[in-house]
């Protein structure tokens, strides 16, 4: 199978995903939303011209309005597009809801002189072509703000699956500097924060639900490595009873606080400038 229909197919297998999750993600999506406002505090002023790629359910889209004339809230899932439009409660005509891809933007050059994005772009599977695609369409003098999941994140999951098989169930993260670099290498100035999040659940079932719920359960194959389509909740050859029992005694083994599993989401914000 080739690079280009391997990255194809993960693509449309997030979409479906994420559209999957619509409904719940909202009430599950509370790191998410944490990450998100952090990531506002970038933005310090007003802008004529925003997009908010991986917009999700549009809960940041409406911040953003706030901050700017007219918004593109983008999405590669048609179903998260869907219901934000359908669950805003009040229809902000400043707002263009548009499915997209961050590898081929569907927007003019230098068009837009605000950029955000949270919590999407580590779905990406070329970094130099998504920063590409960012600073041509961001207009001399412009902002981005990108909030990007990055190595470090999911580790403790990772680890005690590594204790149980040799499949792979957590997508490799870049490393934050990986993404600085792609952002400096297309002309872009870039300030850099790390900063490292840290959920709490009462045993494996929640800690894997609270990933399933927000959509992010896809674990996406490589040209190198042809990995279990390790969709979090289904087949019995994956997550059975006793595959869970694992689970669950190694976690609170090893990482347990007060009874408490954690889960770590390691984050960097860029603030690019054009």
């Amino acid at each position: 199978m080739t690079n280009t229909s391997i990255a194809s197919r993960n693509k449309i297998r997030i979409a479906q995903q994420f559209s999957r999750a619509a409904n719940t993600y909202n009430s599950a999506a509370d790191v998410q939303l944490d990450i998100a406002f952090d990531a506002l505090a970038y933005l310090p002023s007003h802008y004529q011209n925003g997009l908010d790629i991986g917009c999700g359910t549009g809960r940041i889209s409406q911040q953003l309005s706030t901050r700017c004339d007219r918004l593109i809230a983008m999405d590669l899932a048609f179903g998260m597009l869907a219901y934000a439009q359908k669950n805003n409660v009040v229809a902000d005509p400043s707002i263009c809801w548009l499915q997209g891809d961050a590898d081929c933007l569907p927007l003019a050059d230098d068009s837009v002189d605000m950029l955000f994005s949270s919590m999407a772009l580590q779905w990406a599977d070329n970094q130099q072509k998504v920063m590409a695609e960012i600073t041509r369409v961001l207009a001399a003098g412009s902002n981005a703000i990108l909030a990007i999941m990055c190595d470090g994140s999911f580790k403790q999951l990772n680890d005690t699956w590594l204790n149980i098989d040799n499949h792979r169930h957590v997508n490799n993260f870049a490393t934050a500097q990986s993404w600085c670099d792609a952002a400096r290498s297309q002309g872009l100035q870039v300030n850099m924060q790390e900063k490292r999040y840290v959920t709490w659940h009462q045993d494996i079932r929640k800690l894997l639900s609270s990933i399933k719920s927000i959509g992010a359960n896809v674990v996406l194959k490589s040209q190198n490595l042809e990995p279990t389509d390790a969709r979090l909740h289904q087949g019995k050859n994956l997550l059975n009873r006793e595959t869970l029992q694992h689970l669950e005694t190694y976690y609170q083994q090893k990482y347990a606080e007060n009874r408490q599993l954690p889960l770590t989401y390691q984050v960097c914000f860029l603030h690019c400038s054009k």
